[in-house]
């Protein structure tokens, strides 16, 4: 079947974007400096932004859970990963509008200088995770319409 290479394909590229963007900053911030950040340290401290005052920071963290539940419902064959995936998708592009992030848990905002690698690979995932989810339920509606056909 080709919906299930598809499904495959793009859990595991999805995966791997995922896993090198770990390995890179993620954005270069002005705060009592100029420092970057690694995407590793944002996706371990980023569930816990709104100890610090940061929602919005949080509700772009979302992102991250919201793929992985995408990837089970895609794994399950339920349409629902299209929702997850696009959700998570919609919040990934809309952090690359911010000027400003939580620089410390005391509330200090600190300037956003530039995107860096890990955010652009980040974001590569979850849109290779959107694509491939609506590829392979396009195509999963073909074969069964044929093998339908066939029957008949």
């Amino acid at each position: 079947m080709e919906s299930e290479r598809i499904k495959s394909i793009t859990i595991n590229i999805s995966l791997l974007l995922f896993f090198i963007s770990l390995t890179q900053n993620a954005i270069k911030i002005d705060y009592h400096g100029e420092c970057s950040i690694s995407s590793l340290s944002y996706l371990l401290t980023g569930s816990t932004a709104f100890a610090g005052g940061g929602l919005l920071e949080e509700i772009i963290w979302l992102a991250n859970p919201l793929c992985l539940y995408a990837i089970i419902m895609l794994q399950r064959n339920d349409r629902k990963a299209i929702i997850f995936s696009c959700i998570a998708s919609v919040l990934a592009i809309s952090f690359s509008f911010w000027t400003e992030i939580l620089g410390s848990e005391s509330g200090s905002l600190a300037k956003i200088l530039s995107l860096e690698l890990g955010y652009f690979l980040w974001l590569l995932s979850i849109i290779t995770l959107t694509i491939g989810t609506f590829l392979f339920f396009i195509v999963e509606k073909k074969e069964l319409i044929e093998e339908e056909n066939s029957i008949v």
